[in-house]
């Protein structure tokens, strides 16, 4: 390939990628309903025609764009788990970074996603294999994490996932409950809990087969 073509070929995988982080920080700003194509443009500094090139309909910037987010939130957290498993930082670290991805930009932006989805079924067809692989790499990641003795990958599954909808529903409070003191409260709660569902009584409670003679 001449110079010309790989410099050619860089800008337009350039455009591309200005074009989906631009389109999410204006979900993030405005939200999801008023973002349009004309304004991921503008802010962008591409033109019209370059935006219709990489993406001729809006699903398809919008549905690039929550590809993004979510590969780089799984990203982000394959690195933390990694970290834990590494002994670098404790389950209470991980807590802490799991609770600053779902109250912050990352969650806030999905849960756009996820509301205009429910009614929208061309976009939610798009946006369910992008989802999946994210809950599939999840439930990879926990399973990494997972020391055999103690939880084996399936129950390390459960519960990290249960800490994820934790999290989730959490998130959702704090867009109309401002009370950090409140969800920290919470938070250390489930550190707390946490331990004890990965080993010792609480997973006998969760997962070892019921003696139906024990009372």
């Amino acid at each position: 390939m001449r110079n010309n073509e790989k410099q050619a070929q860089a800008r337009s995988i350039a455009t591309r990628e200005k074009l989906i982080t631009t389109a999410l920080d204006v979900i993030y700003d405005v939200g999801y309903n008023k973002a349009s194509t004309p304004e991921f443009s503008k802010r962008a500094g591409v033109s019209r025609g370059a935006l219709l090139h990489h993406f001729p309909t809006r699903a398809d910037i919008i549905v690039a764009a929550m590809d993004r987010l979510l590969n780089d939130g799984t990203r982000d957290i394959r690195d933390a788990a990694v970290a834990v498993a590494q002994q670098k930082i404790g389950l209470d670290e991980l807590m802490d970074f799991l609770w600053t991805m779902f109250s912050g930009r990352f969650f806030y932006i999905s849960i756009e996603f996820i509301n205009e989805a429910r009614t929208d079924p061309d976009l939610r067809e798009q946006m369910l294999p992008v989802v999946k692989s994210f809950h599939e790499a999840l439930d990879g990641i926990w399973s990494e994490l997972h020391r055999e003795e103690d939880c084996p990958p399936h129950e390390a599954q459960i519960v990290l996932n249960l800490t994820i909808c934790l999290l989730r529903g959490m998130g959702i409070q704090t867009v109309l409950k401002d009370d950090p003191e409140y969800f920290s409260s919470m938070l250390e709660a489930w550190k707390a809990i946490l331990p004890h569902l990965v080993g010792g009584r609480g997973r006998q409670m969760m997962f070892e087969p019921k003696n139906p003679d024990s009372g």
